[in-house]
């Protein structure tokens, strides 16, 4: 062994606690602390060169210590009668223990596993006569590493690798306990990995010797170790192979987490919560990612009482398989003959058009063996398990180990799979075949069969072998059986009714041919809508608790409850309950459903919600509506602006004239929400509020924020929001006291029954039926309700009572709504058919275009779908609206047509939208845009994605219109390549530009994607392309990249086309883009040129300037004026530089666009630092981080960040303003940002040089000048030398320093820097005056300072300049 692992040093034990009265616990404690802590006094152990053992003492030579801990010390040593290297590990027992720990020994070392360390013999040694008897194991010698070092080095284990160091664990426990051996000490230091991998097992049944000999001992905890000790270890009680399991868990726990669940607590408070009956803490609590199946083994091994834990070690390894089966960490073994019903998937190699050329044997065989092999490497991924390769076909099984519910699904899908994969792969392992000419045809048999180790009996095989050799290559094949099981889940195409000839004769099977896999969810992930009249059952407490919150909202308490739970379970009948419970009293109920079907702007928008709110006059007019909410909300205290904004939100004619159409889209949707929330608490004063929303997990961001902030303002109000979401759903608000969650659990077996009943509406059923009933509705209300519904009417269509469950009932109910659809008579399932592919929202008019029928006879058909379940009536804004039912019949009766049928009824749906409901291409071109791309004519649903991404991006709703957009983009890219294609793509990208940076950040990958294709698309087109959409683009993504040539191409081409078009924003961005590149250049005079040229372009009104900054994200004439102080402020001209900064900020505060402010404050606390104007650039800065964080404005944080942080430490604030600087320049760093770095830099030394700090500084220098040779920047090179010198002086290097300084006058006079010259001048005086030419300094300065006008200039530079020349004055 290289090293004993178990030695951890002493325990760290608290001193126990000194009382009055003494419990009997207590006093196990101090027992139990002075057992652990107190230790005899060690005795003499050889040294290295000594013998010991044998007959004559000289037949182990000791060689030196490995280690030492609990158990004893352990050295290497030589047997020199056996010739071989040994670990000898003498025993330290306690007094009186000796002999008991020899025999325990000699028990041990009866134990023979490859996991527990192999015991050679057992002895003792006696250095001298009198001495102390220490008895020692002769062990193998290992060499590797304890498992604690292990975790030590590499923290967590992956699952599958911890999963099978315990499963060698489990393998030597199980052994031992076999012999009846107990660890009793089982820890990762008592677990030794070899070299090879191997996993051993050290120190058996040793703790208990070398516990105090006390009459406890037997029970004593120091037995083990505290941390991995079971409860019936601290209680002293009596321990078994299950304490061994318990220690187990704990080590896999710290295997998978890298921790023990209670890792540092003082003794006293492990003992308690170890021993209480609180469960540990999930090990998903710290791992959300491991699966649930090693959470339940973990779960069952740690359980606090012996008697839940697994009962041996082979019962948990074996639990152990099995999940690694599961994860597909492990191959499943065969269990011996079985008769079962599987799923065979038969795939053979075959041929496209076209055929290889004549394969010799050798060829054919490679070929062969690499089919083999490809399928044996994809099929375990889907579950299956190979049983048969022979030549060109190969057999694989599902379910014939382990069954499985989707067993038939699976097959079917790895079918599809390999059908798509196969090919491909064999490409990669033979690619000197040519392209496109192998493929696989695949069949796939349902059927019950006999299964032997090595053999399968039945006809199954040889039909699905006959199967694959009805389809062509690449096709899928399968029987009706299989069809039936997978019905709903993949598209089939039926070929016919065809004959197969097997050895028990002829049999006539329909054939099938997979087309694709639909897009269906899973059988619980569709919610239930209100279920009418159905009673509520089995929810009594939960109702009770609803009731309790409204009754402490009617009494001012406002709080929140989130109903949860699966799909299915009753969360909106609970909350049905509760609206039926309040609609006797004088309360205001607001009803919001969030649908799936279209996660941003719902088929019923919280606009119409509102519209029914108020209750306008049927019979009035928009403006008249309008009217009537101005004098509704003014009666509440609401202003007319608010009463406009909730107008404007609800698609009404708000007058032209009114202010709320200046604000921009993210400030209106700010002021809505506020609006909004005044109402309803203003509302809730007069009459009490009770607001449901439900399936919040699909509500879109409007929504949830408008949920956040009523959240803040519930709780003293007359208001409960009951809302209902799916268990995954994690609310985004901060935790409040007043919200409540109530999760809904599963009916116990008395509800359901009882449910059942309601639903048969007093029809006797067979106690037997309604059993099993029960049982296979697993107490979720809504099987219950469909099964039970589904029974019925097979017994009604064949006029009888209701007797045994059909056997045709599918097992899901995602088949069981399919089967439910097939009971309807045809045109009622047409109906709900065409009511599928609709939506949710489906208005008695739409339907009667739609379908052509009279209102009188559709009303009747729907009627019918009404009383059968499916559909309910619910009355909207303008007239009675039909919902589905469940979500899930909804999508059973979608995925039962055909994909040309739903293509046709989604054409025909559009042409009736737009020829009769013009106003849904205005206020939901989504909707539209939904249903041409699902007919199959993506040109004109490309347009309405358009608008809707447009529509979403002037609301400030971003994360909508990147939805949109992409959308647009997606089903464009898949249209063939033409110049109009690619000019629709370029627009496109233009409008998503904006919304891409502001959600996803400047350096996204999706950002760089774009703009990459936008280039491309640019190079393509030539002169074609909208220049002008690009120059409100390009300049955010060129500055992140410092890709300032490009840049300035652009701006030569704005300014051109802006002269040619008389356009003057184009001619005034041009300008300012060229400016900006002349500045960064160092370019002062010219940066100077074009700035003024821009800033005389822009004097727009706020009016003009608002749909620009709204649309592109900044105001033209307040990035104008930013550019324009920055450049005068490097110029030396600071008057100018003020005035053009406060011009900036005052128009972004009248335009009200939060961009632009952020812009404008920004840049001006930039101009503030150049100028050195501490305290303004730190108050500046500070505004534009508040404002920034709000609107998660990143690029604008983080830049006012390196100000703020430079300003702080310029006041004496070092210690945060620096912790500030470097964070920010790391973030710039980690952003992956280029330009601005030298800058950054620059600040971070002028810092260092303040605080002292000559070498830091030097190192930021170094930084600056490498960033500088990367983008190119200049602008601050001035600064960067005479910093560079100023450091230089204070290393006592005064020529150097001189000639640095030097070099940034001549530079700044090169670059027209005036104040970076007069800067620089200060520096070099100051140096020459203290070297003694004070001539000199006062003659550099004069000049300076009477060419710049020192004298009517007041910032510190100039006022320090002054000051300089006056005490240098001749």
């Amino acid at each position: 062994m290289s090293r004993d692992p178990g030695w951890e040093g002493p325990p760290s034990c608290p001193a126990p606690s000194q009382g009055t009265e003494e419990s009997e616990l207590s006093s196990f404690e101090r027992e139990l602390l002075q057992e652990v802590i107190l230790a005899d006094s060690p005795p003499r152990l050889p040294i290295p060169g000594e013998w010991l053992g044998g007959r004559e003492g000289r037949r182990f030579k000791v060689r030196t210590e490995l280690g030492h801990g609990g158990m004893g010390w352990v050295f290497r040593a030589r047997d020199e009668e056996l010739q071989r290297e040994v670990a000898l590990k003498f025993l330290v027992p306690r007094w009186g223990l000796t002999d008991e720990a020899l025999r325990e020994a000699r028990a041990i070392a009866q134990l023979s596993h490859e996991h527990i360390v192999r015991i050679f013999d057992v002895s003792e040694w006696i250095d001298r006569p009198g001495a102390t008897r220490l008895p020692f194991l002769v062990m193998e010698c290992l060499e590797g590493e304890s498992l604690a070092a292990v975790l030590k080095r590499e923290g967590p284990l992956e699952p599958k690798r911890a999963l099978e160091i315990l499963d060698a664990i489990l393998a030597g426990l199980a052994h031992a306990h076999e012999h009846q051996v107990i660890h009793r000490d089982l820890k990762p230091s008592n677990v030794f990995v070899t070299r090879q991998g191997t996993v051993k097992l050290l120190d058996f049944g040793l703790a208990w010797f070398t516990a105090a000999a006390t009459p406890h001992a037997r029970y004593l905890p120091t037995a083990g170790t505290p941390g991995y000790m079971a409860p019936e270890q601290w209680r002293g009680e009596a321990q078994d192979a299950r304490t061994d399991l318990w220690a187990a868990g704990m080590v896999l726990y710290e295997m998978l987490t890298g921790r023990l669940p209670y890792p540092v607590f003082p003794l006293e408070e492990l003992q308690a919560r170890i021993t209480s009956a609180e469960p540990i803490p999930s090990v998903r609590a710290m791992r959300p990612e491991l699966r649930r199946e090693v959470d339940a083994l973990l779960s069952m091994a740690l359980a606090k009482e012996p008697e839940q834990r697994f009962p041996t070690a082979r019962e948990m390894r074996e639990e152990l398989h099995e999940v690694q089966v599961r994860l597909g960490f492990r191959q499943e073994t065969s269990r011996g003959p079985q008769r079962r019903q599987v799923t065979l998937v038969c795939c053979q190699l075959t041929r496209r058009n076209g055929s290889l050329e004549q394969l010799d044997p050798e060829e054919l065989g490679e070929l062969q063996t690499a089919f083999h092999q490809a399928c044996k490497e994809l099929l375990p991924r889907h579950g299956g398990s190979l049983l048969l390769s022979m030549g060109g076909e190969v057999l694989a099984c599902f379910g014939c180990l382990r069954a499985r519910e989707d067993d038939s699904e699976r097959a079917v899908r790895t079918a599809l799979s390999l059908a798509r994969l196969l090919p491909e792969v064999l490409r990669e392992k033979l690619p000197h075949l040519p392209e496109r000419v192998l493929a696989v045809r695949l069949g796939v048999r349902t059927d019950r069969v006999v299964l032997e180790e090595h053999s399968i009996q039945g006809e199954a095989p040889g039909v699905a072998a006959w199967l694959a050799r009805q389809v062509g290559p690449g096709g899928v094949a399968m029987g009706d059986t299989t069809r039936r099981l997978v019905r709903g889940v993949f598209e089939t195409e039926p070929l016919g009714a065809r004959t197969f000839e097997g050895l028990s004769g002829s049999m006539s099977l329909e054939v099938h041919r997979v087309r694709r896999e639909r897009e269906v969810a899973s059988r619980f992930d569709r919610s239930l809508a209100a279920k009418g009249s159905l009673p509520l059952v089995g929810r009594e407490r939960e109702r009770q608790r609803l009731v309790e919150l409204w009754e402490e909202a009617r009494s001012g308490h406002g709080s929140f409850v989130l109903v949860s739970g699966e799909a299915g379970i009753g969360k909106s009948l609970l909350l049905q309950a509760l609206r039926e419970r309040v609609a006797a009293e004088a309360t205001v109920p607001i009803p919001l459903q969030c649908w799936p079907r279209f996660s941003a702007g719902s088929l019923q928008p919280p606009s119409a919600v509102l519209q029914q709110l108020f209750q306008f006059s049927p019979e009035g007019t928009p403006p008249q509506h309008l009217r009537e909410l101005v004098e509704r909300l003014g009666a509440l205290g609401l202003s007319e602006e608010q009463a406009h904004l909730i107008g404007l939100f609800i698609s009404l004619p708000v007058p032209a004239d009114s202010p709320v159409h200046v604000l921009t889209p993210e400030w209106r949707r700010e002021r809505v929400i506020e609006a909004l929330v005044e109402m309803l608490r203003r509302m809730a004063r007069e009459r009490p509020l009770l607001f449901t929303v439900e399936d919040l997990q699909w509500a879109d961001s409007l929504r949830l924020e408008l949920l956040g902030s009523l959240l803040g303002a519930v709780d003293k109000e007359r208001i409960l929001v009951a809302l209902s979401a799916r268990p995954d759903f994690q609310p985004p608000w901060p935790a409040r006291p007043w919200f409540h969650p109530l999760a809904l659990e599963r009916l116990p077996a008395e509800s359901s029954a009882a449910l059942v009943k309601e639903v048969a509406l007093g029809r006797e059923l067979p106690s037997e039926l309604l059993q099993e009933l029960v049982r296979k509705t697993d107490g979720v209300p809504l099987f219950i309700e469909e099964m039970t519904r589904m029974v019925l009417e097979q017994a009604d269509s064949r006029s009888a009572q209701p007797g045994e469950l059909p056997s045709s009932i599918p097992e899901t109910l995602h088949e069981l709504l399919l089967a439910r659809l097939d009971l309807l008579p045809s045109r009622q399932k047409a109906l709900a058919q065409l009511c599928a592919v609709v939506g949710w929202d489906l208005s008695l008019a739409l339907l009667v275009k739609l379908t052509g029928r009279g209102e009188a006879e559709l009303r009747w058909v729907i009627a019918r779908l009404e009383n059968a379940g499916l559909l309910q009536e619910w009355q909207g804004a303008g007239g009675p609206v039909f919902l589905f039912r469940h979500v899930l019949i909804q999508e059973a009766a979608l995925q039962s047509l055909s994909r040309r049928e739903r293509r046709r009824y989604h054409q025909h749906i559009a042409q009736v939208l737009e020829g009769h409901f013009p106003e849904v291409a205005e206020t939901r071109p989504e909707v539209l845009a939904h249903h041409h791309a699902e007919a199959g004519a993506p040109e004109h649903a490309i347009p309405y994605w358009a608008r809707a991404g447009q529509s979403a991006s002037m609301k400030a709703d971003y994360p909508e219109s990147v939805r949109y957009l992409s959308l647009a983009l997606k089903v464009l890219r898949g249209q063939p390549e033409s110049g109009q294609r690619n000019q629709q793509e370029l627009q496109l990208l233009m409008g998503l530009g904006l919304p891409l940076m502001q959600t996803r950040g400047l350096r996204a990958p999706e950002v760089q994607q774009a703009d990459d294709r936008v280039r491309q698309l640019i190079r393509e087109q030539g002169e074609s392309v909208q220049v002008s959409e690009l120059a409100y683009w390009e300049p955010f993504i060129s500055y992140a990249r410092a890709d300032f040539h490009l840049r300035h191409k652009l701006a030569r081409h704005l300014v051109g086309l802006g002269r040619s078009q008389h356009r003057p924003a184009l001619l005034a961005l041009g300008h300012r883009m060229m400016a900006t590149d002349f500045l960064i250049w160092g370019r002062m005079r010219l940066a100077r040129k074009h700035i003024e040229r821009s800033v005389a372009c822009v004097d727009s009104e706020v009016e003009q300037e608002l749909p620009i900054a709204a649309r592109y994200g900044l105001s033209p004439t307040v990035g104008a004026r930013s550019v324009a102080s920055i450049i005068f402020s490097a110029l030396g001209e600071l008057e100018e530089a003020r005035r053009y900064s406060r011009e900036a900020r005052e128009h972004a505060e009248r335009i009200g666009h939060p961009h632009t402010l952020a812009y404008a404050l920004t840049y001006s606390g930039v101009t503030c630092q150049i100028r050195g104007e501490v305290q303004d650039a730190l108050e500046l800065a500070t505004r534009a981080q508040e404002l920034s964080r709000r609107y998660d404005f990143w690029i604008f944080f983080s830049l006012s960040a390196v100000t703020r942080g430079w300003a702080l430490c310029m006041l004496g604030q070092e210690q945060e303003g620096l912790v500030l600087l470097r964070k920010a320049i790391d973030g710039w760093r980690s952003m992956g940002l280029r330009a601005g770095m030298p800058y950054n830099f620059i600040l971070l030394a002028e810092v260092e040089l303040k605080r002292g700090q000559v070498r830091k500084g030097m190192s930021a220098i170094l930084e600056a000048l490498a960033w500088e040779e990367t983008t190119g920047e200049l602008s601050y090179g001035v600064e960067l030398h005479r910093l560079y010198g100023e450091l230089l002086r204070a290393w006592g290097r005064e020529d150097d320093a001189r000639y640095s300084l030097q070099r940034a006058i001549w530079l700044a006079r090169r670059q027209g820097s005036g104040l970076f010259e007069l800067r620089a001048a200060l520096s070099l005086g100051r140096l020459l005056r203290d070297v003694g030419r004070p001539q000199a300094a006062w003659r550099l300065l004069e000049k300076i300072c009477e060419r710049l006008e020192a004298d009517r200039h007041d910032s510190p530079d100039f006022q320090a300049a002054r000051a300089l020349r006056e005490q240098l004055a001749p």
